[in-house]
């Protein structure tokens, strides 16, 4: 028996590992980043009009 025939059975290949961390990155920036970033900009915002009008 050839040794590549009986270690086939046990090769995964590598381009399907990553297929769905573009996709993960992506929801992770759409459902955290983007609304975290907003909520950090308009509280410096509200910060910054509360200093400039007291």
């Amino acid at each position: 028996m050839n040794h590549e025939d009986e270690s086939s059975r046990y090769h995964y290949p590598v381009e399907g590992r990553t297929d769905g961390a573009i996709g993960g990155a992506i929801a992770f920036i759409a459902v955290i980043a983007v609304p975290a970033s907003i909520y950090a900009a308009w509280h410096a915002l509200a910060s910054w009009i509360s200093a400039v009008f007291s």
